[in-house]
C-alpha cells in the first residue's frame, strides 16, 4: 500500500513539474524569446548558461524548479481513498468470483452424482430386464410342459373312458347272460350274490344285474341285503348308469 501511495505522489509531482514548465514557457513573450536567443548567441560556447548545471560526467543538465501550483494533501488523500476503494472493490469482485467458482463446482459435483445415480439405475433396469427375460423363457418352458402333460392327460382320459365303456358293455353282456338264472333266485339268495359281486370288485356287474331286474324284485333284493352302505353304493351306481 505504501509503495502505491509513493508511486502516486511521484506521479503527481512529475505531473505538477510538467504542468509548471508548460505554463512557464507559455507565459514568455516573443520579445523574451528573442532576447534569450540573442544572449545565447553572444555568449561564448565555452561558458554555461545560468539555468544549466554540470553533472559529474561534465554534461550540462537542466536545473530543476518547483511548480507554481503545489499538490495539496487533500488531493493526495482523495487519491489514496480512491485507491483504497478500488482495492476493496477488487477484493469484493475476487470474492464474488471465488463464490461463483465454488457454486459452479458444486453444480458440477451434483451433476456428476446424478449421472452416477442414473448410470446405476440404468444398470439396475438392465439387470431386471435380463431377469424378466429369463423368467419369460422359464414360463414358456413351463407352459410347454403343462401343455404336454395336458395332452397326455387327455389321452389317458380317453383311454379310461374307452375302458369304462368297454367295462360297462362287458358288465351288461354278462348281466344279460345270467339274467334268467338270477331272476329265479330268492331275494335273500340274490342279495347274497350281489354282496359277493360288490365285495369282489364287480360293482358295475352287480349294478347292471340289479338294473335288469323288475323294480319290485329289485326292491326286495336291496331290502334283503341288510347293509345300508352297500345299498347306497349300489343305488348311486344305478343312478349313474
Amino acid at each position: 500500500m505504501k509503495a502505491i501511495i509513493t508511486a502516486m505522489i511521484t506521479c503527481a509531482v512529475i505531473f505538477g513539474l510538467s504542468a509548471g514548465a508548460t505554463q512557464f514557457l507559455l507565459k514568455k513573450t516573443p520579445a523574451d524569446l528573442e532576447a534569450t536567443d540573442s544572449s545565447a548567441a553572444t555568449e561564448p560556447r565555452g561558458e554555461l548558461a545560468a539555468d544549466q548545471a554540470i553533472d559529474p560526467q561534465g554534461e550540462a543538465v537542466p536545473v530543476s524548479f518547483r511548480p507554481d501550483n503545489n499538490v495539496s494533501v487533500e488531493a493526495v488523500l482523495q487519491m489514496s481513498d480512491s485507491i483504497k476503494r478500488m482495492e476493496q472493490e477488487l477484493a469484493e469482485r475476487e470474492e464474488r468470483v471465488k463464490r461463483d467458482e465454488m457454486r459452479v463446482k458444486l453444480i458440477f459435483d451434483d451433476l456428476a452424482t446424478e449421472q452416477d445415480e442414473l448410470r446405476a439405475f440404468s444398470e439396475g433396469i438392465d439387470t431386471k430386464l435380463d431377469m424378466l427375460s429369463r423368467m419369460t423363457e422359464e414360463l414358456k418352458s413351463t407352459i410347454s410342459d403343462v401343455e404336454q402333460k395336458k395332452a397326455e392327460l387327455e389321452k389317458l382320459t380317453k383311454k379310461a373312458d374307452t375302458k369304462k365303456v368297454n367295462t360297462v358293455s362287458n358288465a351288461d353282456t354278462q348281466a344279460d347272460e345270467v339274467k334268467g338264472w338270477f331272476e329265479g333266485l330268492q331275494p335273500e339268495q340274490a342279495a347274497e350274490y350281489i354282496r359277493e359281486f360288490s365285495n369282489n370288485g364287480k360293482m358295475g356287474f352287480a349294478a347292471s344285474l340289479l338294473q335288469k331286474m323288475p323294480d319290485r324284485q329289485k326292491s326286495k333284493i336291496l331290502g334283503a341285503m341288510n347293509d345300508p352302505i352297500l345299498v347306497d353304493q349300489l343305488i348311486e351306481a344305478l343312478t349313474n348308469k
